[in-house]
């Protein structure tokens, strides 16, 4: 699960110790995972947790920055005495450790004896980010990226070790390319598109490509959807070699303009999605993003999608899986929608958006009529951008 838990940006793994209140007979179910609420902490680390509708007193080790009022998921280690022992999964806030204040930042570096400098500490925001621990070997992996003069180049390279793929100036700059234009990959394939109709003279195939690329960008109310989602993904799980070595054997014989640019980030955008997903196979996980257009917007939609294994036959379910769809979008901002599907059931859950819940579940009805076109049923529906979800509807981590 490690490099599933990476890619979503988890925290590292560390253990809370954790004793449940005597007035609650709880017996925490081994292996699931569990979301918590920090309530109290003090300067010794001594907190109290909320876990569902059970109050925990709880040891938070110094390396894991919690505050009140954080929320975060944990996994039931088991139960030794009269101590309930918690793995820390992850945590459910952005970017919060860009605004750990200097001091706290200074005391891991102390800690740890790494140079107390401007460098360092954007190291330290880095690792945190990326859920990676404060080692001194993470710490000198990323250190040669902290003087690029662009931040993102240190991101790229927490990102790379937090998935567990070499971190090497090849594959940072790869990464630094995905992370700065993934989000545009709409944009520049249309940007392309457009400069190619002015150059008659560029190698047909590398058209064929793009027009490929571009009859399959999503769009509002797309009703051939599920096909061209199935046509991206054919194109970059089975073809994206090919393409690839195409493209890195025709992009430098180009003059340099801007449709020379702009193949050169769609290149690597595919470059990351290969890498990624060679990191993911052993996990049975498929990471691909496609281009869509939203109100209007370009942007793009990122998906991944969990098989599930059949314990004696070792064989994907093809009833069963699971999948998680993001987008950003203006009025809907940031969107995050997991879902399992177990033969023609459909349960979602939607984690994360700037509009109100309520919106969400009005159109409830308008969700069920799409997938009853489709034959499936609408299960279980849960907005909840903050994760209290009661003990006995904790997930099972997916082997």
């Amino acid at each position: 699960m490690t490099r599933i838990n990476s890619l979503n940006n988890l925290v590292y793994s560390t253990k809370i110790h954790g004793s449940v209140n005597l007035r609650s007979e709880v017996e925490f179910p081994k292996d699931k995972i569990i979301n918590a609420q920090i309530l109290e902490k003090n300067e010794k680390g001594e907190a109290k947790l909320k876990i569902g509708k059970y109050t925990v007193n709880a040891k938070i080790p110094p390396d894991v920055y919690l505050r009140p009022g954080d929320s975060f998921k944990l996994q039931v280690l088991g139960k030794e005495k009269d101590v309930w022992n918690f793995k820390f999964i992850s945590i459910n806030r952005s970017s919060i450790f860009y605004k750990i204040s200097p001091e706290e930042i200074n005391s891991h570096l102390i800690r740890h004896k790494l140079p107390v400098d401007d460098n360092s500490s954007e190291i330290i925001k880095a690792l945190f980010k990326y859920g990676l621990e404060l080692s001194v070997e993470n710490y000198s992996a990323l250190l040669p990226y902290s003087t690029s003069g662009s931040k993102l180049y240190l991101e790229a390279a927490a990102f790379l070790k937090s998935i567990n793929i070499p971190v090497n100036p090849q594959n940072v700059k790869i990464f630094y390319e995905f992370l700065s234009n993934n989000l545009f990959l709409a944009n520049i394939l249309l940007t392309i598109n457009q400069n190619l109709s002015s150059n008659p003279s560029i190698n047909p195939i590398i058209q064929g490509i793009i027009q490929t690329f571009v009859a399959n960008i999503l769009k509002n109310n797309d009703k051939n959807a599920p096909e061209r989602i199935r046509n991206i993904n054919d194109i970059n799980s089975k073809k994206i070699n090919k393409i690839i070595n195409f493209l890195d054997k025709e992009i430098p014989n180009l003059p340099d303009s801007n449709l020379k640019k702009n193949l050169e980030k769609l290149l690597d955008i595919m470059k990351a999605i290969k890498i990624i997903n060679e990191s993911l196979q052993e996990e049975r996980t498929y990471f691909n993003v496609v281009p869509a257009i939203i109100n209007g917007y370009p942007t793009t939609v990122e998906i991944k999608i969990f098989y599930y294994v059949d314990k004696e036959t070792k064989k994907v379910e093809k009833d069963r899986f699971g999948f998680e769809i993001t987008v950003n979008a203006p009025r809907i901002g940031p969107v995050t929608i997991s879902a399992s599907v177990v033969q023609n059931n459909v349960s979602t859950h939607i984690k994360k958006s700037t509009l109100p819940e309520e919106i969400f579940m009005e159109n409830k009805q308008i969700l069920e009529n799409l997938l009853k076109e489709k034959g499936y049923k609408l299960g279980n529906m849960i907005v909840k951008y903050v994760s209290e979800i009661n003990l006995e509807e904790g997930v099972n981590v997916i082997a």
